[in-house]
């Protein structure tokens, strides 16, 4: 691409697709553990931010991920706030 020559800013961006299905994997498995464990605020954003990483990579099951993560770490912390 030469100097003269603009890039897209809404293009999707090139990146390998190294482990994105694992990083989408670790945010679902982070996700079930913000429900399972006590610790809901910290799976939680953890299992967001690796399903946001693997969706940037490439995974279609990054999104779900990162969703699920979210919607686990509600749960939790409702369950935690339920049971003091």
């Amino acid at each position: 691409m030469s100097r003269t020559e603009e890039r897209d800013p809404f293009a999707p961006i090139q990146t390998s697709p190294r482990f994105a299905t694992t990083f989408a994997g670790l945010g679902a498995v982070c996700a079930v553990a913000a429900v399972v464990t006590g610790m809901a605020p910290v799976f939680g954003p953890v299992g967001m931010a690796l399903g946001l990483i693997g969706h940037v990579k490439g995974s279609r099951y990054g999104m779900p991920a990162a969703v699920l993560a979210g919607v686990g770490m509600i749960i939790g912390m409702s369950i935690i706030m339920y049971l003091r």
